[in-house]
């Protein structure tokens, strides 16, 4: 069971590492221009990494119960974490993403109003970087964090950070989304939708709205489609090859203005948003790094080898090393307790061993030579 249970998190590990990846490449893809069939391979990806975690947090979850620890698991092990990024990106990014990539064109025919919903999972993707705290387990591989303090610690600063700031890139989104807090990509949505609202202006007719179309066709080459709500198509840029070879769901921005459905060509902004992505992807993972590469040694040199010191004295008779005391730092808790260990433990230990030795070198042979000499 435990080399079952070595290669099940091995190849969590492993999923981990690839998940990672993937969110990064989801991003690239855009900037990088990758064509639409790489891209659908991608959402297909996502979907079957999203199936995994979930699967894996029920799992855990249904043993944590088994052995009355689900409370421990899901707050004290991070449980939450699993939790997050697995189920709502399931749920609400990687199956609708799908859904959307089996609609095809059909989505900009029937279901234009869906295409709000992917805006939500723009914001909603993000929370598949805490998959990224998963990796802290791997710090037991890491010489000066085998301390069980360490890991907690950076474990915990590292949670803490990483949370805090993916949460906010969450709620900064959904408030971009609500117009409280507009973005760089507010000028452009604000004239696509003056552009929706002239499309409507004169009402729903079809013979209106493909005359209006024609008109701001000429100067907005980023209208896609124009008609009637729920009605045939009045007019169109492409025709539904084109857009299924060019377009995927996420491209397209959508409005709908006195009964006159609208899309717009969205790209402009899937790349302006990739690239945010990528760069606070970046930015996460440093940040990481920074608290495993730098933050780990300096905890270590400061706080967990003083203690390792001082609890090897205090266990082994024959171990006296003195704590280093820094200078600068003497006057640091762990320092003072460590000052105390070297001028009152130390000499203590020194003289309770040296007469022990004393006592130890008067043998039994001594004492029956002074019986006898009597």
């Amino acid at each position: 069971m435990k080399k079952i249970g070595d290669f099940f998190e091995a190849l969590v590990v492993v999923v981990i590492i690839i998940a990672l990846v993937h969110t990064f490449l989801e991003d690239f893809a855009v900037l990088a221009g990758w064509t639409v069939p790489a891209r659908r391979w991608l959402i297909w990806a996502g979907l079957a990494i999203d199936l995994i975690f979930t699967v894996e947090f029920f799992t855990r979850l249904y043993f944590a119960i088994v052995r009355g620890r689900a409370f421990d698991y899901f707050f004290r092990e991070r449980g939450w974490i699993d939790f997050i990024a697995s189920i709502p990106l399931l749920l609400f990014s990687s199956l609708p993403s799908v859904l959307a990539l089996l609609a095809g064109a059909g989505l900009v025919n029937g279901m234009g109003s869906f295409l709000n919903v992917l805006k939500v999972i723009k914001a909603v993707r993000i929370a598949r970087i805490l998959r990224l705290l998963r990796v802290v387990k791997l710090f037991r591989s890491i010489r000066y964090a085998r301390s069980m303090l360490a890991q907690r610690h950076i474990a915990t600063i590292t949670t803490i950070g990483v949370t805090v700031l993916v949460a906010w890139v969450l709620v900064a989104n959904f408030l971009g989304g609500l117009g409280i807090l507009p973005g760089l990509d507010r000028p452009f949505l604000v004239s696509q939708a003056d552009h929706a609202r002239y499309l409507g202006e004169k009402g729903a007719g079809g013979a209106m709205v493909q005359g209006q179309a024609r008109v701001l066709a000429a100067f907005d080459s980023t209208l896609l489609v124009a008609r009637p709500a729920g009605g045939q198509t009045s007019w169109t840029r492409y025709d539904d090859a084109y857009y299924a070879n060019h377009f995927l769901p996420g491209d397209y921005e959508y409005f709908t203005v006195n009964g006159v459905e609208s899309f717009f060509d969205g790209r402009p902004l899937a790349q302006a948003a990739a690239r945010e992505g990528v760069v606070f992807f970046v930015a996460i993972l440093l940040s990481v790094l920074a608290y495993i590469l730098l933050y780990s040694p300096r905890f270590a040199l400061d706080i967990t080898d003083p203690v390792h010191v001082m609890k090897r004295g205090m266990e082994e008779s024959g171990y006296n090393l003195e704590v280093k005391i820094p200078d600068r730092r003497a006057t640091e808790d762990v320092f003072e307790l460590a000052g105390l260990y070297n001028r009152i433990f130390l000499p203590m230990k020194d003289r309770e061993s040296a007469g022990q030795e004393q006592a130890s070198a008067l043998g039994i042979d001594d004492i029956r030579s002074f019986v006898e000499k009597q």
